[in-house]
């Protein structure tokens, strides 16, 4: 119910209540007693119940303004005491700023003291006492107005000083690049443009990426300086213009560029004073550095972007003509010196590989000697040469040292890396023109690989001028060997072959054994390849040692057809089944079979192993039939023709096995599946039918 509601009820209960009595005094007392109670009493009694009614809902109205008062007075002392922190934390980060509104807020934290609320202004901190239930409510509406200004101030302010930054900033930046100190400016910051109207967040990251890019600018500079006073013509006031260059870190990590480049300057100054008479002998030993480098010709040994770099610094270097400015030419001298150590260090790295490569390999005696370079390392002693003269000679030795030994050390770790298939190609040679010459190896170092064959394999010579390789003279001897399979069938056609230092061939027909002979056979180890000529039988590779004539024997062990069909296939098809199995089962109960014919979610040559692998995981068996592999259900099979036996086949009838699958069977088996199937059912002649190759016939 709403306060108007309740006045309302309130006078209307007190005038019932007044008529109420009236009435009564009326009934006890008379008309004239009811006539003055009329006048008097009913006014007099709502006069009173008013009053008392009003003084309730005022004494009200007061505790809740109250309420009212301190909550608002808290509002705005916080913002005001966000205020206070923001511009003490600005201050503080940022010590050549000044908001300039220290009065403002010493008479902001005043008028909050007169209402009763008492600030702190180093910390932020405040407190309401118990005066601010009376304060005036639009003092504190005047102070949020007031406190807002302020912050826009500081914004203004603060943007204002993050454009200056910047100004003072390139200023110093373009000092250091008018006098080539560094190469350009650095970035652009748009959010210090006054006109961006940035916030103070946007201002501050904007202020401190720029100095930490200048902190980097300015820090190259004092480099280059100090890399001018380096060389074999020393600075006479090298202490002091050390000192200059310190006073710049110094200033530079109180973010004070102007001082810092103001330093940098003057040690530049006293250097390029001193140094103006020795220009020419401190290109001279750059050009005398230049030239060893390229004297030493290591191009084939570094990486192409060493050498584009010193030809670039070898134009720069040709091009000053003048000791004006000195820190033109100590930046192409700072630049040379690293490039030619990072040569160094790339060349004992390459190094370190290849004899690595070489250390790992089972090498024969005598093939690689390492040299002793291999466990030293120069780059520090070439980084603490300050006479580039001095450097341009140690560099020359270690250069030559180390491509000496890159030569030899990249060019036989390159040959054993790749000598596992060029030796099939030298034996091979070897074997069908019994000797190999370089030409016969497409490939760079011939020689390498036919030196490292000799060292590797008995009963060769080698003769490094030319280069070639032959067979040695050696005993030959007869090998007879003996074929068997290790269960009988049709006639197969079993192909052996004998390599390494001897190439022949032989074939045996035969159902289940055989014999072949091989004449001439050179002493040595040789490998024997036999091939059954039947996928249903394993081939066979081994080594034989040959020093006398002598017989051996080569069975042929039957394998299953699960391993002739994923033979090769490197991938787990049981971990590929568990994708697969929904599908294939799919495929199983719509079609009675599944065969590679079908669309297989696998590669066509995964298909064979991945069907194979599935029937051993359930209860269907698996044949081929040429190209093609059929999962099938051998209990089905057995079922459907066991019908056509007993109710399909009269005396005399003959059914082909065409006509069988098309009208009869639910899967494609070839026929030798059929064919074993109906003998196992007619076992014991209760069907009296034979199989040919092409029918069933009933007798």
């Amino acid at each position: 119910m709403s306060g108007n509601a309740k006045t309302a009820a309130g006078v209307g209960a007190l005038v019932v209540v007044a008529a109420a009595i009236g009435a009564g005094v009326f009934v006890w007392s008379g008309s004239q007693a009811a006539t003055w109670f009329v006048l008097v009493g009913i006014p007099l009694i709502v006069v009173t119940g008013i009053t008392l009614y009003v003084r309730g809902v005022v004494a009200r109205s007061g505790t809740s303004e109250q309420q009212f008062v301190r909550t608002r007075a808290r509002s705005i002392a916080e913002e005001f005491q966000a205020c206070i922190r923001q511009i003490n934390d600005l201050e503080n980060d940022y010590p050549e700023w000044n908001a300039g509104v220290d009065a403002q807020l010493e008479s902001i934290a005043g008028d909050f003291r007169t209402e009763g609320v008492t600030f702190d202004l180093e910390t932020g901190a405040f407190d309401l006492g118990k005066g601010v239930k009376s304060a005036d409510l639009q003092e504190f509406e005047r102070l949020s107005t007031e406190i807002e200004t302020i912050e826009q101030d500081v914004e203004s302010s603060f943007r204002e000083f993050g454009a200056q930054e910047q100004d003072r900033i390139e200023d110093a930046i373009d000092r250091l690049a008018d006098v080539g100190l560094i190469d350009g400016a650095g970035g652009s910051y748009p959010e210090l443009e006054p006109d961006k109207s940035a916030t103070i967040p946007e201002c501050r990251d904007a202020i401190d990426a720029l100095r930490v890019e200048a902190v980097e600018i300015v820090r190259t500079a004092i480099g280059t300086v100090r890399e001018m006073g380096r060389g074999g013509t020393r600075p006479d006031d090298g202490n002091a213009i050390e000192q200059e260059l310190k006073e710049a870190e110094a200033a530079l990590e109180r973010t004070d560029f102007g001082t810092a480049v103001e330093r940098i300057l003057e040690a530049r100054d006293r250097l390029r004073d001193q140094f103006s008479g020795s220009f020419e002998s401190e290109r001279d030993a750059m050009r005398g550095l230049v030239e060893t480098v390229k004297d030493a010709e290591v191009e084939a040994y570094v990486n192409a972007e060493y050498v584009d770099d010193i030809d670039r610094i070898d134009s720069t270097i040709e091009e000053l003509d003048s000791a004006l400015d000195l820190s033109e030419l100590s930046r192409p001298r700072s630049e040379l010196r690293r490039t030619c150590i990072d040569m160094i260090a790339a060349m004992e790295r390459d190094l370190a590989d290849d004899v690595e490569t070489l250390r790992n390999a089972e090498l024969p005696s005598g093939y690689y000697s390492e040299p002793e370079i291999v466990d030293e390392r120069h780059v520090d002693e070439l980084q603490d040469a300050d006479d580039l003269e001095g450097l341009a000679e140690r560099w020359g030795e270690i250069a030559d040292r180390l491509s000496t030994a890159l030569e030899t050390a990249s060019t036989k770790a390159a040959v054993v890396d790749a000598y596992g298939d060029v030796a099939d190609t030298i034996q091979t040679t070897l074997e069908q023109e019994g000797e190999v010459v370089g030409d016969d190896l497409p490939m760079r170092h011939a020689d390498q690989f036919l030196g490292l064959y000799f060292r590797r394999n008995d009963g060769v010579e080698f003769d490094p001028a030319v280069p070639v390789l032959r067979r040695g003279d050696v005993e030959t001897y007869d090998l007879d060997i003996a074929v068997t399979y290790e269960k009988g069938g049709d006639v197969r056609t079993a192909t052996l072959e004998l390599t390494d230092g001897y190439a022949a061939s032989e074939t045996v027909k035969t159902r289940i054994a055989g014999k072949a002979t091989f004449v001439d056979v050179p002493e040595g180890t040789h490998t024997l390849l036999a091939d059954p000529g039947d996928e249903a039988f394993a081939p066979i590779e081994r080594a034989v040692r040959v020093n006398e004539d002598r017989e051996i024997t080569v069975e042929f062990a039957e394998r299953d057809l699960r391993d002739q069909l994923c033979e090769g296939v490197e991938t787990d098809m049981v971990a590929v089944l568990g994708d697969m199995r929904p599908h294939l089962k799919e495929l199983f109960d719509d079609e009675g079979y599944v065969s590679t014919k079908m669309d297989l979610p696998v590669r066509d040559s995964h298909a064979p192993c991945l069907l194979a692998v599935w029937s051993e995981q359930t209860s269907y068996a698996v044949c081929q039939d040429g190209d093609e592999i059929v999962v099938y259900d051998r209990a089905e099979l057995e079922r459907e023709l066991t019908n056509v036996l007993r109710y399909n086949l009269e005396s005399g009838d003959r059914l082909t096995y065409d006509d069988l699958e098309r009208n009869f069977l639910s899967a494609p088996v070839p026929r030798p599946v059929i064919r074993d199937v109906v003998r196992e059912i007619n076992g014991d002649g209760e069907y009296s039918v034979t199989t040919s190759e092409t029918a069933i016939e009933s007798q």
